[in-house]
């Protein structure tokens, strides 16, 4: 089982007065369907509240062979929106409305195993309201042995002047077997767009995780203990850069799902698995790039990825 945990909400994209869609939307939610698309078994831990917005979202879920069996649902509480208005180079601007109860907690897992994936990260991964009951669910995958994927997904700088948000960041960091991020979440974290820099702070924290950084149009660069792989982007028509990285994070747990990983096996990784692996990623992205939809978008005759992961 594929789980991701982060917040949820109604994205509302906005290109002009006269040009706006509607999709449920959030990180771990657009990653979520991208997977239950391509037939992964996969759940959502999120909160949502018990509105016509939190019911057009979850019948979006099972539409989409994503489990809402982990979603907290509030009472009187309306769920959170997102007005994302697009630039030139399709790029969103957010402006956030949210309503959380005073007291919030996550539904509780008590089942991780090793054949398991989480993905969390986000803001919301290290938004003090709720940080005791996402650290408790990373932890117990954790010491399940499940495979811990996190994605800081840090746009803004200023989020990080709370030494608090920073520390929790670095606690997701050493939790983590796979860190994925973009070189705009790292230079905001580390304060350096120097890729090699940001690649040696996170070896200081976590020295044996795969570090897999996306670098937009130039690609996306890899570490694992010494190997360092580099691929470009696939040049696509963009239409909307919004879960871009979410679908890039699908691709690669795609991979890992089909080649049956678990977390044990890192030192038993080649150069050509993790290579395939960012294919994957590389594929997902670009597909979303191509649509205004958050996730893989529905295709009556897909175009399939041919998976090479015999890298072990």
């Amino acid at each position: 089982m594929v789980y991701t945990l982060g917040e949820s909400l109604l994205d509302i994209i906005i290109s002009s007065i006269d040009d706006a869609v509607v999709r449920p939307g959030g990180a771990m939610l657009n990653t979520a369907v991208s997977l239950g698309r391509s037939d992964v078994e996969v759940s959502l831990i999120t909160e949502l509240g018990d509105d016509d917005t939190s019911s057009l979202i979850t019948s979006f879920l099972s539409s989409n062979n994503v489990s809402a069996n982990f979603v907290k649902h509030y009472s009187n509480n309306t769920t959170s929106l997102a007005l994302a208005f697009l630039d030139d180079n399709k790029k969103p601007k957010y402006t956030f409305i949210k309503n959380y109860p005073t007291i919030r907690r996550l539904a509780n897992i008590d089942n991780f195993t090793p054949d398991d994936i989480l993905l969390f990260g986000s803001l919301y991964s290290i938004d003090k309201k709720i940080r005791e009951s996402v650290q408790s669910i990373v932890t117990n995958a954790r010491n399940s042995k499940a495979t811990i994927i996190y994605d800081p997904n840090i746009r803004n700088a200023h989020h990080l002047e709370d030494k608090e948000l920073m520390n929790s960041i670095y606690e997701n960091i050493n939790l983590s077997h796979i860190i994925k991020g973009s070189d705009e979440d790292f230079t905001n974290i580390f304060g350096s767009s120097d890729t090699n820099v940001q690649m040696a702070e996170l070896r200081k924290i976590n020295n044996k995780a795969i570090i897999i950084i996306t670098l937009g149009t130039d690609g996306v660069i890899a570490d694992l203990n010494g190997q360092t792989i580099k691929l470009p982007a696939i040049k696509t028509n963009v239409v909307s850069t919004i879960g871009a990285g979410d679908a890039f994070n699908a691709g690669i747990i795609l991979a890992l799902n089909k080649s049956n990983f678990q977390s044990d096996d890192f030192s038993e990784l080649s150069s050509g698995f993790i290579e395939n692996m960012l294919k994957s990623g590389l594929h997902f992205s670009s597909k979303v790039c191509a649509s205004l939809d958050n996730y893989l978008p529905v295709e009556k005759n897909p175009e399939r990825f041919d998976y090479n992961l015999s890298g072990f």
